[in-house]
């Protein structure tokens, strides 16, 4: 899928994943959003090469986040 979507696709559909998580997650509370933004960003650590650099990504911090409905 990643080879037929151009990257400013896939951003915007990730953008828009984000934003709806961010909306599911805003009508049940902040300590299930903050738990499931940050085992996001273990899992995505986990993934990373064990010697080398994380991978560029848009900061997976809960108060860097839209506020949903914001776009």
């Amino acid at each position: 899928m990643t080879d037929i979507l151009s990257d400013a696709d896939r951003d915007a559909c990730a953008r828009e994943a984000a934003a709806a998580i961010e909306a599911a997650l805003n009508q049940r509370c902040p300590e299930i959003k903050i738990a499931f933004w940050s085992a996001v960003e273990r899992l995505y650590r986990l993934d990373a090469p064990p010697d080398g650099p994380l991978p560029a990504t848009p900061g997976l911090d809960v108060a860097a986040r839209p506020a949903a409905g914001s776009r």
